[in-house]
């Protein structure tokens, strides 16, 4: 994560803005700016923006809509590829994520089962309180290691609702019906093979089911998202290691974790202890 430097003079943005890459995936940029104020300027990208206020004025314009004046938590700015726009912000707190076209549709196509191209977005501004925690939480939990499956469900949590709720022509997903036995077939291979980097796509085809769907699924038979229940497969087997005297740092690798400080933070999250202190109390068989 980095800070950007502001320009001397009549042009310097005042407030911080800070710009990193969630889970070093580089094509997407996201940027938190807090309490900033600039002069108005004329801008154009070559990515999708999507933009969550959370407070603050702006004057924002773009194609033939302009917004000005106060702004509430929950509303969301949507600049398409290759489109000018004007704004002027003062005193504005917002999450800005720059995503790169062809992996937005990749990611539509692959997840969604998108048939479209490009996604349009025929309304570029809207009120969207899900939509903008989603945003939120993408910016909170990019910078902690995660899991394959736990970047995708969160990139997931945010682009499907972006797609179908606000994109042009979104195709309605089949609803939950009677896939418990494909759950179940989910359950078992994750529990066969929970110390390895699992993807949603892998599980989904496995089954039969979009990923979306499967995800959507599995959270509402299980009571956990796919990565939240690999995570507990995780922990309980290290439990087991960790009892029978094994080193810490053997366990979070064995156990599949992105590296020692990743497992101590969840086994204390789950458990109350870390995982050092469980192996010096717990009894070795």
């Amino acid at each position: 994560m980095r800070p950007l430097e502001t320009r001397a003079g009549r042009e310097e943005v005042k407030g911080g803005v800070t710009v990193w890459r969630p889970w070093q995936l580089k094509p997407l940029e996201l940027c938190q700016a807090v309490a900033v104020s600039d002069p108005s300027r004329q801008q154009w990208r070559q990515e999708y923006l999507i933009t969550s206020v959370q407070s603050g004025t702006a004057d924002f314009q773009y194609r033939n809509t302009r917004i000005s004046g106060s702004l509430i938590n929950g509303t969301l700015f949507v600049v398409e590829p290759g489109e000018p726009w004007t704004r002027q912000f003062n005193d504005i707190t917002f999450y800005c994520l720059h995503i790169d076209p062809a992996w937005l549709q990749q990611f539509a196509t692959e997840l969604l089962h998108w048939e479209r191209s490009l996604p349009h977005f025929s309304s570029q501004t809207f009120f969207d309180p899900s939509l903008s925690r989603a945003v939120h939480d993408l910016a909170a939990r990019s910078q902690a290691p995660a899991s394959r499956l736990q970047q995708e469900e969160t990139l997931l949590s945010l682009v499907a609702p972006l797609l179908l709720s606000h994109a042009e022509d979104a195709r309605t997903l089949s609803q939950p019906g009677r896939e418990h036995p494909a759950i179940k077939h989910t359950e078992d291979y994750l529990q066969a093979h929970y110390a390895q980097e699992v993807s949603l796509q892998e599980l989904a085809r496995m089954v039969h089911m979009s990923p979306f769907h499967l995800a959507r699924v599995f959270r509402q038979v299980v009571g956990l998202p796919p990565h939240a229940y690999q995570t507990q497969l995780r922990l309980a087997r290290a439990r087991k290691l960790l009892a029978q005297g094994f080193d810490v740092s053997y366990v979070a690798l064995e156990m599949g974790f992105c590296d020692q400080s990743h497992f101590a933070q969840q086994f204390k999250r789950h458990y109350q202890l870390t995982p050092g202190s469980y192996r010096k109390t717990a009894r070795f068989f």
